[in-house]
C-alpha cells in the first residue's frame, strides 16, 4: 500500500514537470551538473516547475549504469518567509538489477544571512525495500556568493540510508552554483567520510 501510494504521487509530480536539485532559480533554463561526484544531469526549467535526467558517471561496465527521471516544484508560502519544496525521482540500473523511487517534501525559513530547513523523503528501493529519510539543514551567508552549509540527513548518497553529518560551502554567482562539502558518518567509523563535490551551471533562455 505504502509502494502503491508513493507512485501515484511520484507519477502526479512528473506529470506537472518539475525537478529536483535546483539552488538557482529562472525563470526559463536549461541546465547541466554534477551531483555527489557520481551523477552527470541535464534538465530543463520553466519557473517554479523543472524536469532532469541524470546518469552515473565513472562506473565500470555500461550494463551498470544508473539512470534517474527527476521532478520537483518549489514556491514561496507567504507565510513567514517559508519556501516549499517538492522533489520526486525514478530511477533503475540498466540491467534491471533494482529500481527505485523517492518523495521529498521540504520547508526552509530565511532568518537574514542564515537559513533553517528539514524535509522528509519516503523512498523504495527494490533491494532495500521502504525506508523514511529526513533532512535537517543550516546555512550562514558569509558574503553575497558564499555561504557555510550544514546538512543532518539519512537520505541515500548513492543507495543505502547512512545517518551523516555533511558540512560544505555553497559557491553561487548568477548561473553557477558549486557546493564542496565532507559528508562525515554519525554511526560509522569516521574514515568512512566521503569528499563530495556537486555543480549546476543554467544556460538562460529568452
Amino acid at each position: 500500500m505504502k509502494l502503491r501510494f508513493l507512485i501515484v504521487i511520484i507519477g502526479a509530480l512528473l506529470s506537472l514537470n518539475g525537478w529536483a536539485q535546483n539552488d538557482s532559480l529562472f525563470s526559463h533554463s536549461v541546465f547541466v551538473g554534477l551531483r555527489d561526484n557520481k551523477y552527470g544531469y541535464i534538465g530543463y526549467q520553466s519557473r517554479n516547475w523543472s524536469v532532469g535526467l541524470e546518469n552515473t558517471m565513472f562506473i565500470r561496465g555500461f550494463d551498470e549504469q544508473y539512470i534517474r527521471a527527476n521532478g520537483g516544484f518549489r514556491q514561496g508560502l507567504g507565510v513567514w518567509g517559508i519556501n516549499f519544496t517538492a522533489d520526486a525521482f525514478v530511477g533503475a540500473n540498466y540491467k534491471g538489477r533494482f529500481y527505485d523511487c523517492g518523495l521529498k517534501v521540504a520547508l526552509e525559513k530565511p532568518i537574514g544571512r542564515f537559513s533553517i530547513g528539514a524535509g522528509v523523503m519516503p523512498i523504495y528501493d527494490s533491494g532495500f525495500g521502504y525506508n523514511t529519510c529526513y533532512s535537517v539543514n543550516m546555512a550562514c551567508r558569509i558574503i553575497q556568493e558564499a555561504s557555510i552549509v550544514v546538512d543532518i540527513t539519512n537520505i541515500p548518497e548513492y543507495r543505502m540510508a547512512e545517518h551523516r553529518i555533511v558540512p560544505g560551502l555553497l559557491f553561487q554567482a548568477r548561473k553557477l552554483w558549486v557546493r564542496p562539502e565532507l559528508s562525515i558518518p554519525l554511526t560509522d567509523n569516521i574514515r568512512f567520510t566521503r569528499v563530495l563535490v556537486s555543480f549546476r551551471y543554467d544556460f538562460l533562455l529568452k
